[in-house]
This record gives C-alpha cells, structure tokens and sequence, in this order.
C-alpha cells in the first residue's frame, strides 16, 4: 500500500471545493509518465500531477498548482450554468440552484416548471430521492454562475 505524498495530499484538499461545486472527485496515486498522481473528476478529463507540482489536463489544459486547477474547475462549472439556462435545460438549471445553495447533488431525476415555480426530484450524493419546488428560480438562475464562482 502507498502512502500519499506530500503532492498528492496538496490536490487532494481540493476534494472538498470541488464536491461543492457538485463533482464527484479522487485523487489517486499513479507513477506514469512522468506525474506523481491523478485527480479524476466525474464528467471532466484526467488531470495528471507533475512531479514539479504542476498539473495537466488530458484535454491540454494546464497550470502551476492546486489553486489554478482549482479555479479551473470552478470557471467551468460557471459557464456550465450559463448554458444551462441558456439552453433552457431544466435539469441543467436545477442542479445550478441546488449546488449553489450548497446542496450535494448526485443526480437530478426530474425538473419541470410547475406553477411558476421549478419542481424538482433529485438524489444528493448519498441518501434517497427528495422533491422540492425552486421558487424563483429564473432569477436563482441567473445568479448562479456568480454564486458558484464564490464556492471555495
């Protein structure tokens, strides 16, 4: 078993942020090609941690340490909620709401306008199904890019 490395333990605080921002995210250790480690996050490429700290992005992305992946990570979830509800994707929309208000939000199953309103059933990362209704929530909307951005 290996221990985790002063370098890996450096991304791994950002474990915490980045479930906040509603990803599901590891790091794991892996000596390959030159990196240290690997943070995977759901839905995003491979991150691979370079021995001098810092890190690479399969898609080509890069930076120098934690915080700019960090920022990243939550400059991508940003523009994420603008599409959504550009697109008009009521699931999209509902998961922007809920993770900005700091809900950990595994999967939405359902989300649909319902009496001016946005009804919405989803699952938080560990648990059972809930339903709620998101009042306002064209205007919750569109401040959630914002709010996101603030998650640290």
């Amino acid at each position: 078993m290996m221990r985790p490395s002063r370098l890996s333990a450096s991304y791994a605080s950002l474990l915490p942020a980045l479930n906040r921002l509603g990803y599901r995210a590891d790091v794991r250790e892996a000596s390959v090609y030159g990196s240290r480690c690997m943070v995977v996050v759901s839905g995003a490429p491979t991150t691979r941690v370079l021995n001098d700290g810092s890190w690479k992005r399969d898609d080509g992305m890069s930076g120098p340490d934690p915080a700019g992946l960090l920022a990243l990570y939550r400059d991508e979830r940003a523009h994420m909620a603008v599409r959504n509800l550009a697109r008009h994707d009521l699931k999209g929309v509902a998961r922007d709401i809920l993770v900005a208000d700091g809900i950990p939000v595994g999967v939405i199953l359902d989300a649909a306008e319902h009496d001016g309103g946005l009804a919405v059933s989803y699952r938080r990362v560990k648990g059972v199904p809930e339903d709620t209704v998101i009042d306002d929530w064209m205007a919750r909307a569109k401040a959630a890019p914002a709010l996101l951005e603030e998650i640290v």
